[in-house]
């Protein structure tokens, strides 16, 4: 039995239920948040001890060439990381519609559906990135509008077996109309992490300064991210869900 709502919603109504359906759903969750958090933390240590320092001794010329050397590295492991992190995400979002509609599911089965829509994921995300990399070109505006019009691709691929242009096509005319209420519903509790983030580096920074206390701030960071992400997929979800009981209206 579905514990969404039957009728829209108002944003505290959306951001009111987000947080019961995240606490419902947090150990469903949560151990792909922290598989994601472990493989971060093992690209940030391979970034700053296996990969070789640039030799400050050499000229300008010679630390660029240097640099560009070390940089498909780089991105091929940024790429794979990055790669990997949607894998799980994806399989985030079906726990999450489990957990809505009250569907039993364990950790692979989610996982490996997930692995199944993974190449329309990815050809989605491609597209994703070029129309907000012309969006940026053009003007900043457009390109913001995009990011939030765009954005329930991956709920439209997973949840309704749609293709990557069709499912870019469906999210912008499920957003377009609520424009503004969908940018509430994500910035709001975008706003409450970023105060909450700030006031901690500013209260380490003004009791310890050192550069320990600073990478210790840092792994703190990272591990409040990893719990707090599938948050935002929790409120994609709902905000999914709310926008097409308006268009069905």
């Amino acid at each position: 039995m579905s514990t969404l709502p039957k009728h829209p919603s108002s944003v505290s109504e959306i951001l009111s239920a987000s947080v019961k359906l995240y606490a419902d759903s947090f150990t469903k969750l949560i151990g792909y948040s922290v598989i994601i958090f472990a493989a971060n933390r093992l690209l940030t240590v391979f970034f700053t001890d296996a990969m070789p320092a640039v030799d400050a001794t050499l000229d300008t010329e010679e630390q660029q060439a240097a640099m560009m050397q070390m940089l498909p590295s780089l991105l091929g492991i940024v790429f794979i990381v990055t790669l990997f992190s949607c894998l799980f995400y994806s399989a985030m979002i079906y726990r999450i519609d489990n957990v809505a509609n009250q569907r039993d599911d364990n950790f692979m089965d989610a996982l490996s559906l997930a692995v199944k829509k993974f190449p329309i994921i990815l050809v989605a995300g491609i597209l994703y990135t070029i129309a907000i990399t012309i969006g940026s070109l053009l003007l900043v505006i457009p390109a913001i509008i995009l990011m939030i019009s765009l954005a329930f691709c991956g709920y439209f691929i997973l949840l309704e077996n749609m293709g990557a242009y069709e499912s870019l096509m469906a999210s912008h005319r499920l957003v377009w109309g609520d424009w503004w209420r969908t940018n509430w519903v994500f910035f709001v509790p975008s706003l409450i992490l970023f105060i909450i983030l700030f006031m901690g580096a500013f209260f380490s920074g003004m009791t310890d300064p050192t550069a320990e206390s600073s990478n210790t701030l840092n792994r703190i960071t990272e591990l409040l991210t990893a719990v707090i992400t599938p948050y935002f997929y929790v409120i994609g979800y709902l905000q999914y869900h709310d926008l097409k009981l308006r268009k069905n209206q």
